[in-house]
């Protein structure tokens, strides 16, 4: 079969991927074959770049985090606020409508490997590179396949519309995770330990071995473990010392600026972006009175999810007569990765304090709130927004677009997978010593504050889960986690709030919470349904149970 190449080729070329390249000296776009592409290592090697624009980031305006506790759409943009409260279904998928989106990727990467004969022909290192990076990609999407849907059909070759075979069954979940893990560990030893110069931000063998620990893991959660087969936990606490054995990385010193620094210690895997290539999280997330929308409203569960500095629990009862509000301020000595992450009422913000109070009159208000003069329907409507990914130097968020990397993967998860295998391996010293060492950083350099987690048993789980809500907030695993473990109807259920703060005329401050959304969690939710037009064109596939 030959494919011409897609217009966004002539677009990498153009836009310095292949430097050397004249574009004005280029054949036509239609004259690019696939023999021509990959018995040209300039030419494949932009075809394999095209790949590290396939994942999905949190820079989005849609993400998972509005689909778990983290947070709320401000927007119901494909159907999010139905989602969120009542779950998707075959033909209200919004956000999760992604089957034929990772197919289409897949299939690229699959035309890559139809190609091998004229890939090997490329010279080393460059061919294992390139063949490391098509390998780690095709199954970084098929992870995210199994971890939304559950087994999916395995397909490794492309197909002629005539083809036979074009119509498939799923495979079971335990022979894609298995195939998933086979191809990181093949692309852990083709790919280099260290990415530098124009190739720095590429896959490394790090990244490989992280994604491989990560598959791993949700192997062997309750999920997908369902007997609680000791030796997947095994595998995964051993995936994790593979990481630790290259010697390569370390946490960086600060939780606040590893968010935007490429060069951070703590790095595996992230998307690069420069000023002219960058993204629109802070016109999407800051509040309407800085001229954003707000989109992430965060949550009053996830902002009590937050320890005090001497490691108990906030008390929201002050909070909840909304006839009698309190006037004990909310959010004074919390964890540090608090300020580092949410942006509440009186909290310097860029250039000023956040204002999300509302004056008694209930008809005035503050800069970011419902009744300012700026932009009031795009307030946030738990009265938070998302402070963690924002660069704070963008006072114009609709003209400048941020550079900051979105991290995939970083040590400080790679930890916590770690805590958690040996936690269910019955190694309880181990899997405390890597928790609290990610709390140690999150003190940010103070003595007194966060104490070691000393527990045991039932609540060291619960305790190594917390910490992973928390270190790894809207960092996109919330939803995933919360599935695998199976605590969505604990954690997913029932009446979630925000916070209304009302000014007084002398200036001072009362707070209640106020009701945000109702949401339902059922147990057929762990998964996500395959499309209604997927099951409509290839009858060998089986809906997921509860969506029939």
């Amino acid at each position: 079969m030959k494919t011409t190449i897609y217009k966004w080729f002539c677009i990498i070329i153009a836009i310095g991927i292949m430097p050397a390249c004249d574009v004005l000296d280029l054949e036509p776009l239609d004259s690019y074959t696939e023999p021509v592409i990959f018995s040209d290592a300039t030419l494949t090697e932009a075809y394999v770049t095209k790949f590290y624009t396939y994942p999905k980031n949190g820079y989005n305006e849609m993400s998972h985090r509005y689909f778990c506790d983290e947070a709320m759409s401000n927007f119901n943009n494909s159907d999010a606020w139905q989602i969120e409260q009542t779950g998707y279904t075959p033909d209200m998928m919004g956000f999760f409508n992604m089957w034929k989106e990772y197919y289409t990727n897949i299939k690229n990467i699959n035309i890559f490997f139809n190609n091998m004969e004229n890939v090997e022909k490329i010279p080393e290192p460059s061919r294992s590179i390139l063949i490391g990076e098509a390998t780690f990609f095709r199954a970084f999407f098929y992870m995210d396949l199994i971890s939304h849907f559950g087994g999916v059909p395995l397909i490794t070759r492309t197909f002629e519309l005539d083809d036979p075979e074009m119509m498939v069954e799923r495979d079971s979940y335990d022979v894609c995770a298995e195939f998933v893990v086979s191809e990181f560990e093949k692309a852990a030893q083709l790919l280099p330990v260290n990415q530098s110069g124009s190739n720095f931000g590429r896959l490394t063998k790090g990244a490989a071995l992280a994604y491989k620990a990560r598959m791993l893991l949700y192997m062997a959660s309750p999920l997908n473990n369902p007997s609680n087969d000791r030796s997947k936990w095994e595998a995964a606490a051993k995936a994790c010392e593979e990481v630790f054995a290259l010697n390569k990385y370390s946490l960086d010193p600060s939780y606040k600026d590893l968010f935007y620094n490429h060069q951070s210690p703590e790095i595996i895997f992230q998307r690069l972006f420069d000023t002219e290539h960058g993204h629109w999280f802070n016109w999407y997330n800051q509040p309407n009175g800085y001229l954003g929308w707000s989109y992430t409203c965060i949550t009053q569960e996830m902002v009590d999810s937050y320890e005090m500095e001497d490691g108990t629990m906030p008390d929201v009862t002050p909070y909840l007569d909304a006839s009698n509000p309190s006037d004990k301020y909310p959010w004074a000595n919390r964890d540090p990765r608090f300020y580092v992450t949410v942006v509440c009422d009186g909290q310097n913000f860029v250039n000023r304090p956040a204002e999300y109070w509302v004056n008694e009159d209930g008809k005035t208000g503050g800069l970011d709130s419902e009744y300012s003069g700026t932009e009031n329907w795009n307030y946030s409507k738990s009265h938070y927004s998302i402070r963690k990914f924002a660069s704070e130097d963008i006072t114009a968020p609709r003209a400048t677009r941020a550079s900051n990397p979105w991290i995939y993967c970083r040590l400080a998860e790679v930890y916590l997978n770690y805590a958690e295998a040996k936690y269910n391996l019955g190694d309880e010293a181990t899997a405390r010593e890597y928790v609290n060492k990610v709390r140690a950083r999150a003190r940010d350099g103070r003595d007194g504050i966060l104490p070691d987690v000393t527990v045991s048993g039932g609540d060291l789980l619960k305790k190594i889960q917390h910490e992973r809500k928390v270190e790894l907030a809207f960092e996109e695993h919330r939803w995933y986690d919360v599935r695998r473990w199976k605590i969505g109807k604990e954690t997913q259920s029932g009446q979630f709030h925000g916070m209304v703060i009302i000014r007084k005329a002398d200036g001072s401050k009362v707070y209640t919470l106020k009701d945000l959304q109702k949401r339902t969690f059922e147990d057929h939710h762990n998964l996500v349904p395959l499309p209604s037009k997927e099951i409509n064109k290839n009858s060998k596939l089986i809906q997921n149970p509860g969506y029939n």
